[in-house]
């Protein structure tokens, strides 16, 4: 995955703490599982354990088929955090 996605990842994760329309958080479910599951596919076989495992939960929890739906003061620290481990793991993740 180019790295350029894990930025774009990261700035959306970042925007979703606005008031933005329904429309951008189906999206941003799509882009954030998306590269969660990629990152999660690329490190099941290191020697890694607790990266692929972090990536499955954020994958799962991003995931546009079966939404969590939560309250939206749950998912801004969730967000955020998933902003930040996208962006501190970015060479685990990017090819």
């Amino acid at each position: 995955m180019p790295v350029q996605v894990i930025y774009i990842t990261a700035l959306f994760l970042f925007l979703a703490i606005l008031p933005l329309p329904s429309d951008f958080y189906s999206l941003l479910r799509v882009i954030v599982a998306g590269t969660f599951a990629w990152g999660a596919y690329r490190n099941f076989g290191k020697k890694l354990l607790f990266l692929p495992l972090l990536y499955t939960l954020f994958a799962i929890l991003y995931n546009p088929v079966i939404e969590i739906n939560l309250a939206k003061e749950f998912w801004i620290p969730i967000d955020l955090v998933a902003a930040i481990v996208v962006l501190a793991t970015k060479n685990h993740i990017a090819e």
